[in-house]
């Protein structure tokens, strides 16, 4: 077997995963708290990472500091989608994460003024304007089932954002820490916020634990070990067979095993408008990432 056709295994295979973990979430998020999900997510992954983390003896001066700060970014944005994804549709929360490559690429024309030709930009208008197309559907769609919801899809827009901006600076980091050091890095700061959120949800939801179904606890099992460690590691292992270009193929097939997912789990059906905002958002990357 060839490294390319080991990379494009385990690109489906991680694309088969991490496309399930929407609609999952929105299983688990029924009875567990979205803080309290979060949190007990991120604990089994660091229980899992730390032995690596332990072995790679990090220094702990300024640059490391500086990670730490960093990772707040996917934390946060890891926040706003449980709060978001708890009222709009699987496939929505997962379409939107396919428009990552086209705002990495406007940051990193603002920040680190990587030049940008005037083809790419009219690309990257093309996936903006399916981006705006499918947060806004429940207005364009109002009252139609499997539209989503304008909070939620809003919410998850933000956290994009920012898991973007991760996207843009993780890179300058990449010199000196490996990808697994920096994931292990973030689950550990994500693990230690959501603790501090979920006492929060105490107050509000006591008992919460006591109400558990099968389902919910395989979801969070579900998200945590194959969700969060073992699709990490299949994505490196594909850039490791085949490169980034290959690699980034998962942003294309992530949104397609989302949907059957949300059909199969949760009976969504797809919309007119999130279709077309989708092939938009697919043309636009396509061509920003393969066009010289």
């Amino acid at each position: 077997m060839t490294d390319k056709t080991k990379a494009i295994f385990v690109i489906l295979l991680g694309s088969i995963i991490g496309g399930a973990v929407s609609s999952v979430s929105k299983i688990g998020l029924v009875k567990i708290p979205p803080f309290s999900f979060s949190f007990i997510r991120f604990f089994i992954a660091s229980i899992l990472l730390l032995p690596f983390f332990l072995k790679a003896n990090v220094k702990f001066d300024k640059s490391f500091r500086s990670l730490i700060l960093l990772s707040l970014l996917p934390t946060l944005n890891v926040a706003l989608f449980v709060l978001g994804i708890k009222t709009t549709t699987a496939s929505i929360g997962q379409m939107l994460y396919a428009g990552t490559p086209i705002l990495a690429g406007i940051f990193s024309y603002v920040i680190f003024k990587n030049r940008l030709t005037l083809r790419k930009w009219f690309y990257i208008l093309i996936g903006l304007l399916g981006v705006f197309l499918v947060v806004f559907l429940p207005k364009f769609q109002k009252n139609a089932a499997f539209a989503g919801d304008l909070k939620g899809n809003i919410l998850i827009s933000m956290g994009v954002i920012l898991w973007s901006l991760y996207f843009v600076y993780s890179k300058q980091f990449q010199k000196k820490y490996s990808p697994l050091l920096m994931t292990s890095l973030f689950i550990f700061v994500a693990t230690l916020f959501f603790f501090l959120l979920s006492f929060i949800e105490i107050q509000y939801n006591f008992g919460w634990w006591q109400n558990l179904k099968t389902s919910s606890i395989f979801a969070v099992l579900y998200v945590s070990i194959f969700g969060t460690v073992l699709t990490y590691l299949l994505n490196q292992y594909a850039i490791k067979f085949a490169g980034p270009i290959l690699a980034s193929l998962s942003f294309y097939l992530l949104p397609i095993f989302a949907y059957l997912s949300a059909y199969i789990l949760l009976g969504e059906r797809l919309t007119q408008g999130l279709i077309i905002g989708t092939i938009l958002v697919f043309i636009s990357v396509t061509l920003t990432t393969y066009s010289k």
